[in-house]
Order: structure tokens, then C-alpha cells, then sequence
């Protein structure tokens, strides 16, 4: 494989990089690798600022959530936010954005909304009362 003309691996990724990806002419590290691994550190300094959690606790409780949303189970393309009482402080999980900020913003962090939410969804009093209705959008003339 050849490299392009002035080119050279990155040392972190590897990759044959042009002089541009490179903060100087005897840099080591592309721009790539340099700025995401800032990025991870602003993260981890924001996350130990923010919530008190120490070095590798977001990432390690990330790796048992498989990744995933607590609540919802879903993947994002950004991090989970961290989820905390706002009373009393206290750490509860890893949750996407439409959980913690809308969810359970709704509602204001009390099981018990929460459980009548899901008896609802299960049990639909209009069923009861009406029996099964469906809506159907009509066409606008």
C-alpha cells in the first residue's frame, strides 16, 4: 500500500494521515484522535464535576446497561445522560434524553404516575366503558 505524499500513521489509530491532520510537522497523534480523546476527557471531567462519579464509573456503569437506555432500552448517538434525585442526590442510572427529560420530567420522578401511566396503557377505561373504538383520520375535502 502506498502513502500519499507526505503522509504518516497516526499513532493512535494507525491510519495514513495527510500533514493537515496534524497539529505540527513532528505531531504524533491526527486531529481525530486528538479530539475525541478530549472530548472523552471533557466528558469524564464534567461527569466527576457534575455528579461525583470517579474515573471509569460513567463507563462502567454504561457496560452494565449493555449500552442501553435504563428505562427505555434504546441506543442513542449521544451519551446517556446522567440520572439522579433531585432531592436527595442519588444516582440511579444511565438514561437517553426523551426519558430523562421528558418522562420522567412529566412525571416529576413519582413511581406512582409512572405505575398508573403503564395500568392505563394495559387497561384503557374508554375499552371498558365503550368497547373497542379505533380512530380513523378522515380525509380533508
Amino acid at each position: 500500500m502506498t502513502r500519499p505524499s507526505g503522509a504518516r500513521p497516526c499513532s493512535r489509530c494507525k491510519r495514513n494521515r495527510a500533514p493537515q491532520f496534524y497539529t505540527s510537522p513532528r505531531g504524533r497523534i491526527c486531529s481525530t484522535c486528538r479530539k475525541a480523546n478530549r472530548s472523552k476527557a471533557a466528558h469524564e471531567a464534567r461527569v466527576r464535576r457534575t455528579y461525583g462519579l470517579g474515573a471509569g464509573e460513567y463507563d462502567a456503569l454504561l457496560d452494565a446497561q449493555d449500552g442501553r437506555c435504563a428505562i427505555c432500552g434504546g441506543t442513542r448517538r449521544q451519551r446517556l445522560s446522567v440520572d439522579h434525585c433531585h432531592r436527595t442526590g442519588l444516582i440511579r442510572g444511565l438514561l437517553c434524553r426523551m426519558c430523562n427529560g421528558r418522562l420522567l420530567t412529566a412525571a416529576r420522578d413519582r413511581a406512582e404516575v409512572l405505575r398508573a401511566a403503564a395500568v392505563y396503557l394495559e387497561d384503557p377505561p374508554a375499552q371498558r366503558h365503550i368497547g373497542s373504538r379505533y380512530y380513523q383520520e378522515k380525509e380533508r375535502e
